[in-house]
Parts: structure tokens; sequence; C-alpha cells
């Protein structure tokens, strides 16, 4: 597996700025594929700060996570994606151009079901 171009401080920043954000988008994808899964932030090399696009955000069911990471189960992204609780929890997966991916486990402060309501209902961060 190639090495991600950001580090985990830079990661974790990028959750810590948009855990609100995430714990919706997360939840509104369990929600609509009734199906435990990741998001998959999708990162470039001119990615800096932590603003994100609603086009870097998708919603991916753990039965096409393989569409977007070819070695997700031998990574441990399919042990994070069985023991967690999409009521509580958040996995977010990072993915750059060089097909290197790093997936974390978080909870928001909020949990991911009241967080929903926050989102406007034209934006659906999943496909």
């Amino acid at each position: 597996m190639s090495t991600p171009i950001e580090s985990k401080e830079q990661q974790f920043a990028v959750i810590e700025a948009n855990a609100n954000y995430l714990g919706a988008i997360a939840y509104r994808g369990y929600r609509q594929f009734e199906e435990k899964g990741t998001l998959i932030l999708l990162r470039q090399l001119s990615n800096e700060g932590t603003a994100l696009e609603d086009w870097q955000v998708k919603f991916r069911p753990i039965t096409y996570i393989d569409s977007m990471v070819s070695d997700w189960k031998e990574a441990g992204l399919q042990d994070l994606v069985i023991k967690y609780n999409p009521e509580v929890s958040v996995i977010c997966t990072f993915l750059y151009p060089n097909g290197a991916h790093s997936s974390y486990h978080f909870s928001p402060e909020v949990p991911p079901p009241s967080l929903l309501q926050q989102l406007p209902q034209d934006n659906s961060g999943s496909e």
C-alpha cells in the first residue's frame, strides 16, 4: 500500500473540523443503504486545510467498499466496519490518488441520528 500524502495529524484535523458533517453524512448513508459502511474522503495532492467539498465525501456500504479500496479487508477496514455502531460513531477512510488510504473510527459529540436532522435535504453525499 502507498503512503498517504497527509500526515495522521492532518487527517485528524480534517475529522475534528468536520465531525458533525461527517457524522450526519455517514448516518444518512447507513439509513439509505440499510448497511454499515465507511465514509470515503477523496483527498487530492492540492488539498490543504480542513475544508471539505461535497464531492469529496462519499458513503460506501460494506458490499461496495471494494470498488474504491481493493485491499480493505487486509488493511483492517473490514474489522472496523463490522465492530462499529452507526448510531453513535463513524468510520472514515481517507483515499488518495496514489491509492493510499487510512481509516479511522470516531464518535462525534452529538450522535449521528441527531446530526442527520441538521443536513440540508438536497445534499446527499452518497451515491
